[in-house]
């Protein structure tokens, strides 16, 4: 996937169409003079962004990265993030009604934290383009900084945890915005586009920003997880704010859905696969979940015998999909089908047993009436397929059409409602789409 992160010495098209759009309301001006790798002058020293420098720009290598010579002096600052978190106090909602412990302490960190002026100029453009990805941002900065208030950690680790929150998804200004559209049927290819926005996050706090390693090795995990479902470097081995940090991102996700019991399937995400996420994270949000219980509105139209039927269907599934993974690794020579296969037949074992201990497939006779817990099940335990299929099929770039069609044999068309949501999810932020966090 390295081969899919940008040069720093060329304007990427889309992080500059939002630099320009953001300046239509917020000047962003050069602070330096924008030059090509020859010495030519392209922007003086001082000028407004506009759309004559995307012109002059266009297949221009520049001598200086394009984030380095620009300025937002009038953009997100720390008093815009202190409003930002405080209006997300001032609206009812289980994010705001579960966190107002912490909000205090919270609104008096945000104002404290530093913003390099690289930064600064991607959250002006993120807030201007992109105004969801902005409160997704504000969300999970809220949630992270709040869970390392709720574990007792100093002041640098609740800080670089804010700003890891609040930033960890400025590399998606630099992916094409129609593949973060809602209503974009996403491909193999689109989708090994969207995935690498945690590497150019990190490559860009790395190169550009004096803000420390940790922070953007962070960035860069933000959708790794422990048992290595996740991407886009499939890792395993993750730093202790990288694993908070997707533990957060994941459940900024589940809150910012329309779903019923959020908190519940919050605490459900982080807890169904044991060694994905970290076990501070996942103590603090189920401890919240506990507390939230009976104060939101359970779930309506819950029909016991369809969703007891449904769980028995993805049991099946799963079953003939573990099948299908042990057979083609066994079959196949050292490469990359058998990593893939196995990589597939492990992750399936994991949610087969994360299922057994949940008790989705019990008898339904021994479930009862009761089945709140097991209608999230089925919805969480559906997206992970869907993530399972996707990193073992779609992530690797440059497979041979017989290691396509052979890896295509691990996902055989028997569970319509999976292979259907494959074509027509979201890959926007907030990246949850149904059921919840679609690209978490």
């Amino acid at each position: 996937m390295h081969q899919a992160l940008p040069h720093l010495g060329a304007a990427n098209p889309h992080a500059l169409s939002s630099f320009v759009q953001a300046s239509d309301a917020c000047p962003i001006i050069a602070s330096e003079d924008i030059c090509d790798d020859r010495g030519v002058k392209l922007w003086a020293r001082g000028q407004p962004v506009s759309h004559a420098l995307q012109q002059r720009l266009l297949d221009r290598k520049l001598r200086q990265p394009l984030e380095a010579c620009l300025r937002a002096p009038d953009g997100v600052n720390s008093t815009d993030l202190v409003t930002a978190t405080r209006q997300l106090f001032d609206h009812p909602g289980p994010l705001s009604h579960a966190l107002r412990p912490w909000a205090d302490e919270l609104v008096a960190e945000v104002a404290r934290l530093p913003l390099h002026p690289v930064v600064q100029l991607l959250l002006t453009a993120l807030r201007s383009s992109r105004p969801d990805a902005f409160g997704h941002a504000i969300h999970t900065m809220a949630l992270t900084g709040a869970m390392y208030m709720h574990a007792g950690s100093d002041r640098y680790e609740m800080r670089l945890a804010l700003l890891a929150g609040l930033v960890h998804d400025i590399g998606e200004l630099y992916v094409n915005p129609d593949l973060l559209d809602p209503s974009h049927a996403l491909t193999p290819a689109g989708f090994r586009h969207v995935v690498i926005h945690p590497r150019i996050g990190e490559m860009l706090l790395t190169r550009l920003t004096d803000h420390p390693v940790a922070l953007s090795r962070a960035v860069g995990e933000h959708h790794e997880r422990g048992n290595g479902m996740g991407y886009p470097l499939r890792a395993r081995h993750l730093s202790w704010l990288g694993c908070r940090l997707s533990a957060m991102e994941t459940l900024a996700g589940v809150l910012g859905s329309a779903h019923d019991d959020a908190w519940e399937h919050g605490s459900l995400a982080l807890r169904l696969i044991p060694g994905e996420f970290d076990p501070i994270a996942i103590a603090f949000t189920s401890q919240i979940a506990r507390r939230m219980r009976g104060q939101t509105p359970p779930s309506t139209g819950v029909d016991a015998t369809a969703v007891w039927e449904r769980s028995q269907q993805l049991a099946q599934h799963i079953a003939g999909c573990t099948h299908t993974a042990e057979r083609l690794a066994q079959a196949s020579a050292p490469g990359r089908v058998q990593d893939n296969a196995q990589l597939a037949a492990t992750l399936l074992a994991q949610l087969t047993q994360a299922g057994h201990e949940l008790g989705v497939w019990a008898p339904r006779e021994l479930i009862g009436q009761e089945l709140t817990e097991l209608h999230v099940a089925n919805q969480e335990i559906q997206f992970r397929l869907r993530a399972i299929q996707r990193i073992t099929t779609w992530l690797d770039v440059g497979l041979q059409t017989h290691e396509e069609a052979a890896l295509a044999q691990l996902w055989p068309d028997t569970d319509p409602q999976i292979n259907a949501a494959m074509t027509t999810e979201a890959a926007a932020t907030p990246p949850e789409a149904s059921p919840a966090h679609a690209f978490s």
